[in-house]
């Protein structure tokens, strides 16, 4: 069985070449246009292994997601990695990231290798 991804970013060019990239290493791929969607997709029914989110999104914002992801037991166990553009406070990033319990965060723009 494919591990699914939720991959969830407003900015759509980054979207497609980055489904493009998981999809051809295997993994099957839903994405989210805003932190809304990313929401209704993760409580949708469909099997999610790993969310990879966009801090700075219309609707919800990555962190606002994973607080309610944790809230509730059927997903707060859901790995979370996170990516912005945003070169302020990397500190403070990696402050909040661990206490949400997100997995990592990465600095955007990106290899997508």
């Amino acid at each position: 069985m494919k591990k699914r991804i939720l991959l969830a970013d407003d900015e759509v060019s980054v979207l497609k070449l980055t489904r493009v990239r998981l999809e051809h290493e295997g993994y099957d791929v839903l994405t989210a246009i805003d932190g809304a969607e990313a929401l209704q997709k993760v409580h949708s029914g469909d099997r999610v292994d790993l969310i990879l989110l966009d801090i700075k999104m219309p609707k919800l914002d990555g962190f606002e997601i994973v607080e309610k992801l944790k809230e509730d037991s059927e997903t707060a166990e859901i790995p979370v990695i996170l990516f912005t553009a945003s070169s302020d406070r990397w500190a403070r990033l990696t402050e909040r990231c661990a206490e949400l319990g997100i997995t990592d965060w990465v600095r955007k723009p990106f290899q997508s290798r």
